[in-house]
């Protein structure tokens, strides 16, 4: 027997169900509570889209594997709760045993064969929508466990959210998809990118900022999902980070300038509660980081130079000599031309003019 769920517990539960508006990848952790909080076992979630024959499990917690398979490939076609559920009003609750009566779960091959065969001893089955896709959530009492009148009246109560969040999870079905078409945008950026909540924690980076932090030398990383500078002190990032957020005064942006030529740039923005990818209309800020050393790093993998000559590659850039490379590094100077004339190959160029050029072109790309 599970313990007595408490108010918190169900204003939690609330809390996930408009969690999942936007968000799929929430609907596991939805799940996942409710199986607690209901004192049962496990649960899985399933998805009919118009035109199929049955719903297909699509998340589960705490299930075999072996069921859902089987689940997905015959039993969710005769399982008795379809026609119930088919005469009824979405959002109402289906008990096996106290809906369906004890002489079906007895008799029936779904249950026979399937639900006890796995261990499962009664299930409570919800479906949250009645028009498109049709989402259907389930918790399951193990064989020997047993559930509080409590619990059923706390799935009672959710009841109402959760066919709520399943009804604007459906109907916010574009929204997301342009949501997830702008994530793809911003990943495509070579420029690290991360987006801020109103607590300053990372609520989004896109692929270049997963990137760029894990850089032994980056001008920023994450600890503890806050973006933390590397070099320069904590408290002037925290302090335009705070301007952006408006916690004092007007939002505005900041630039931090790098500790020395050459370095990385960062720079702070809000993002306007009317801007698109702000749906929740909250204070964002938006940290990005300019770093010349990553123009070096693309380049390296696009001529697939190695460590040395992306290293001489960097320093022609900045105007330096092959004689003033070669004695800052500690090379002789006929290794450091053995490294230039490598460059000429991998890059099709015969000059170090030439080089230079082609490599200050594409670095502004």
């Amino acid at each position: 027997m599970g313990s007595i769920p408490s108010l918190e517990t169900y204003d939690a539960l609330v809390e996930h169900c408009y969690e999942s508006v936007l968000d799929a990848s929430r609907w596991p952790g939805l799940l996942e509570a409710l199986v607690a909080a209901s004192g049962r076992q496990s649960g899985a979630m399933a998805i009919r889209d118009p035109g199929q024959n049955q719903a297909t499990v699509t998340a589960s917690i705490r299930c075999d594997p072996t069921a859902i398979e089987a689940y997905n490939g015959h039993y969710g076609g005769i399982d008795p709760v379809r026609p119930w559920i088919a005469t009824h009003e979405a959002g109402q609750w289906c008990h096996d045993r106290r809906d369906l009566g004890t002489g079906v779960v007895a008799s029936h091959p779904y249950y026979r064969e399937f639900q006890q065969a796995y261990g499962i001893d009664d299930r409570a089955s919800i479906q949250l929508t009645g028009d498109g896709s049709r989402i259907y959530l389930a918790v399951l009492t193990a064989i020997g466990a047993q559930t509080d009148a409590a619990h059923d009246e706390l799935l009672a109560r959710i009841a109402p959210h959760l066919r709520r969040a399943g009804r604007m999870f459906d109907a916010m079905s574009a929204v997301r998809e342009g949501l997830r078409q702008r994530e793809r945008l911003l990943d495509g950026l070579p420029t690290p990118l991360w987006l801020l909540d109103d607590e300053r924690r990372v609520a989004y980076r896109n692929a270049a900022a997963e990137r760029y932090a894990a850089l032994p030398d980056g001008a920023l990383c994450e600890q503890g999902g806050y973006v933390r500078p590397r070099r320069t002190t904590t408290g002037r990032l925290e302090s335009a980070i705070e301007q952006a957020l408006a916690r004092s005064g007007p939002a505005r942006g900041g630039r931090i300038a790098p500790p020395s030529a050459g370095g990385a740039e960062i720079l702070v923005a809000p993002l306007p509660d009317t801007h698109p990818d702000n749906p929740q209309e909250r204070p964002l800020a938006v940290v990005s980081v300019v770093d010349p050393a990553l123009l070096t790093l693309r380049l390296a993998d696009l001529f697939q130079f190695s460590r040395a000559e992306a290293r001489l590659a960097a320093r022609l850039q900045a105007g330096c000599s092959l004689a003033e490379y070669a004695q800052n590094q500690g090379i002789a100077l006929s290794t450091a031309r053995t490294q230039l004339r490598a460059l000429f190959v991998k890059t099709g160029t015969h000059r170090q003019g030439e080089l230079v050029s082609l490599l200050l072109r594409l670095s502004r790309h």
